[in-house]
């Protein structure tokens, strides 16, 4: 693979992933602290179930048709899990984890008669991030950058329901660009390297999400391997390089 041929591969998926990195490092330090870990892997789901459903019953959907139904499908699913968080808090993470369980399980029936069935689950579960093209970042941009700056200028948007409408939108747009398991892997690694931290932890969650995002990229670019797994790997070691340098000042 020549120089720019290996640019035009990476500049997108490098443009998508910082994306989604720099918006889910700060929301996974909130699921974190609500204790809600599997509200990702659900919601994550649930969106991407859609999305398959959508291309199912119709060849071809329009963009506009496809984001508006896996888009009200998770913001339903974002208003039941507020109501499980007030209701049932004691049993709100079991209950997430089964309506992951159960959107998994569907998505799997869905496509267990499809000639492309093992290949749609795998784009489901580990993305295409590296076949992203300019146009789709542009067409979630302003969704991302709208939840980034809220984010940090409206601080109520953290709580109660426009914490899980504003998470909701977020994850249906980032499934269908990075996957299920690096949606999972953005939000909850990065909020575990800086848990220690005392004081503001996003900026140094955003640094671990984005500097990981960044080396997974070019390394699987580089090594021709699968980006989805490579990015969950290079998340993983940038969360427990930054837990251990933050144990050793501790030490010291």
């Amino acid at each position: 693979m020549g120089f720019g041929e290996t640019v035009e591969i990476a500049a997108p998926a490098l443009a998508a992933g910082i994306m989604v990195a720099l918006i889910h490092a700060p929301m996974g330090i909130e699921v974190l602290r609500r204790g809600i870990v599997f509200i990702d892997l659900a919601v994550a789901q649930i969106a991407g179930l859609c999305v398959v459903l959508v291309n199912l019953w119709q060849p071809e959907p329009g963009w506009l048709q496809t984001q508006g139904i896996a888009a009200s499908a998770a913001i339903a699913a974002a208003i039941f899990f507020r109501w499980v968080e007030r209701k049932f808090p004691r049993e709100q993470e079991a209950i997430i984890g089964s309506c992951f369980i159960l959107a998994a399980s569907l998505a799997l029936l869905a496509l267990a008669g499809h000639p492309q069935g093992g290949e749609e689950i795998q784009h489901i579960l580990s993305g295409q991030i590296l076949f992203v093209s300019w146009a789709t970042i542009l067409s979630f941009l302003p969704l991302f950058a709208t939840a980034f700056g809220l984010w940090f200028m409206v601080p109520g948007i953290r709580t109660g329901l426009p914490f899980f409408l504003t998470f909701a939108l977020v994850v249906t747009a980032s499934v269908q660009l990075v996957g299920v398991y690096v949606v999972f892997a953005s939000l909850i690694l990065p909020a575990l390297a800086v848990n220690a931290i005392a004081g503001r932890k996003e900026g140094a969650a955003i640094l671990c999400g984005a500097g990981a995002t960044f080396a997974g990229i070019v390394f699987s670019v580089a090594t021709d391997q699968p980006a989805g797994p490579v990015l969950v790997f290079t998340l993983a070691v940038a969360a427990i390089v930054f837990r251990a340098t933050l144990a050793i000042r501790k030490i010291r």
